[in-house]
């Protein structure tokens, strides 16, 4: 029983970093210097897209979701823990 509960800590706590860093980088990269780089090196039709602000926007937005589902998984991992004990 043990060994089944540290694998779903260790799940949560996985899960919990891959929102974390994706979400970050969804927000911020789209504004940096990096982003512009990348527009930069890309064909115009892409570099179109990719330098629009309804792009970044959507992919910052993106980027928040994966916050809210990170304070999600938060709450409901408090929850089944005061349930268990």
């Amino acid at each position: 029983m043990g060994a089944v509960r540290f694998l779903r800590i260790l799940l949560m706590v996985l899960y919990a970093s891959y929102l974390t860093n994706v979400g970050l980088l969804l927000v911020l990269l789209p504004w940096s210097e990096v982003w512009v780089r990348l527009v930069l090196l890309s064909p115009a039709k892409i570099a179109t897209l990719l330098d629009s602000p309804a792009f970044r926007g959507a992919l910052s937005a993106f980027g928040i979701l994966h916050f809210i589902l990170l304070a999600a998984e938060i709450v409901a991992a408090d929850a089944a823990l005061r349930k268990n004990t």
